[in-house]
């Protein structure tokens, strides 16, 4: 149902950096560097997602039944109260955004993920890092994704439409400023253009996944 392999949500975080330097260290060794790496910053994630789009999606996924019923209960007209000095207020019907403290949520907001995950993967307009007979596009950590892309000039807007699609239907949004790529290519005036041409923030040397700074590329 979900590609654990590139899903690496509630580990170790230092397990998903460690990939990360991986594959950092498998561009370091190609000859002709023409890549970027995009650390994608979710706005308010867990808050945005369309609670109709969350149910359609797990069903989708072959959740049914029991299972599929008492998460539609949970989810059923939910209303949240302000209390104002020590007052309830009229209660306010939430129709985005899956339950605070719930330990369902990180599942069922992974699940809603992996929609985006598998456009990105299925669209040939996106280009990953060839890793012997694998193409690595993207790694995940609860609502933390970081994409390598090959030929970002081709790549990015095509990336950017399918965010978009997904947003429109999902709830998901994405903070382009708080988002940080990082080009690396052998050529200084393709990299000058793409710095000039991409919405998100430009790293020079590293970026920073997790907490975690990974190996400066060369």
């Amino acid at each position: 149902m979900i590609r654990w392999d590139s899903y690496q949500g509630h580990r170790d975080s230092s397990t998903s950096a460690n990939q990360s330097i991986n594959v950092i260290h498998h561009i370091n060794k190609l000859r002709n560097k023409n890549h970027m790496i995009i650390s994608i910053d979710a706005e308010k994630a867990f808050d945005k997602i369309q609670q109709p789009f969350m149910i359609k999606t797990l069903n989708k996924m072959g959740i049914e039944g029991n299972y599929l019923n008492i998460i539609k209960a949970i989810y059923d007209k939910p209303t949240a109260n302000i209390i104002l000095n020590g007052q309830k207020l009229n209660a306010i019907p939430l129709k985005t955004g899956t339950r605070q403290g719930c330990p369902l949520s990180p599942l069922l907001f992974n699940i809603v993920l992996e929609v985006l995950a598998r456009a990105i993967r299925q669209e040939k307009g996106i280009r990953g890092i060839q890793i012997g007979r694998e193409e690595v596009k993207l790694l995940l950590f609860a609502d933390d994704m970081i994409l390598y892309i090959e030929n970002p000039k081709e790549s990015i807007g095509k990336l950017l439409e399918v965010i978009n699609n997904y947003s429109k239907v999902a709830g998901y949004k994405i903070n382009l400023h708080k988002s940080v790529a990082l080009p690396y290519s052998n050529n200084e005036l393709t990299e000058k253009e793409l710095k000039n041409t991409i919405p998100f923030t430009i790293a020079t040397k590293r970026i920073k996944y997790l907490g975690v700074k990974t190996k400066e590329v060369k």
